[in-house]
């Protein structure tokens, strides 16, 4: 599983799911670690957007972990 650890704002971290997503062959379960819990809510929607799959996300101290399955069909 890749994990991107992030402390860019929410566009920043979104651009960089989206660039992984193009590089996706089939699909591929990634995790983000981000300080900003609007990264999880906009991914979330951005998710249902694009037919990907939100896993969900919690708290880990001042970190934000949220995981995401990218679909490439």
């Amino acid at each position: 599983m890749k994990v991107i650890d992030s402390n860019d704002i929410c566009p920043v971290v979104i651009l960089t799911v989206m660039r992984e997503w193009k590089s996706v062959k089939d699909e591929e379960e990634i995790e983000i670690i981000t300080p900003w819990e609007a990264v999880a809510q906009e991914l979330e929607k951005w998710c249902k957007e694009t037919n990907n799959e939100f896993l969900g996300y919690f708290r880990d101290g001042d970190k934000i972990k949220i995981r995401l399955k990218l679909l490439r069909y």
